[in-house]
């Protein structure tokens, strides 16, 4: 006999865990099982005023910015909105099903001052590094370079010797993201490769 589905009267009332339907495999456990954030709220204490309404949890905010990178959504918009329905989002942010979920905006404000100025994110990478080390999956034997191949609006008649030096900008004329790369001898941390006879251009 073939079924269908009742539509009756929606339920008032839910007895849900968040706990039970999460798969025990799924990667968001095997994260959290590994994770230790219990560091971060007196780190950031200075950085908070002892007056006024209280602010977005750093935690819930370092564990929001985490499933983004995790799972590649590089929007912080969207990322408000994927831990709004997905559960195993929610329960690696240690979020009820009822919790409101912070707006994009905040994220913004948080790595522009209080993330940045406490270097809490550099800590959680460094953090994840030393488990990596630990656990044997990172060696030091090799290491790798991520570079992007940009078009470039170069003239093949005008084109000058590799050999040329690099004029780089002053240190009050480079952008802000230049500006916050390590410094080596001889420049900032980038370096570019030119290859004019395919008009391309990679940045290290």
């Amino acid at each position: 006999m073939m079924g269908r589905q009742e539509r009756g009267q929606g339920q008032f009332f839910y007895a849900f865990d968040l706990d039970e339907v999460l798969p025990p495999d799924h990667l968001v456990r095997q994260i959290d099982a590994v994770l230790d954030l219990s560091w971060v709220h007196k780190e950031l204490a200075p950085y908070y005023s002892h007056t006024g309404r209280p602010s977005i949890d750093p935690v819930l905010m370092i564990r929001m910015l985490m499933v983004g990178y995790v799972f590649a959504i590089r929007s912080e918009r969207r990322l408000c909105s994927e831990v709004q329905v997905n559960l195993a989002y929610r329960w690696f942010c240690k979020l009820g099903i009822e919790d409101s979920i912070p707006d994009h905006s905040v994220f913004c404000r948080a790595r522009h001052e209080r993330f940045r100025e406490s270097d809490a994110l550099r800590r959680v990478f460094e953090g994840v590094v030393a488990k990596c080390i630990a656990a044997g999956l990172v060696g030091g034997e090799a290491f790798s370079v991520d570079a992007s191949l940009i078009k470039a609006d170069v003239d093949k008649k005008k084109r000058m010797p590799g050999d040329q030096p690099i004029a780089w900008p002053k240190a009050e004329e480079a952008s802000r993201a230049l500006a916050q790369l390590p410094e080596r001898k001889g420049g900032p941390c980038v370096s570019t490769v030119s290859r004019p006879e395919l008009g391309e251009r990679a940045i290290f």
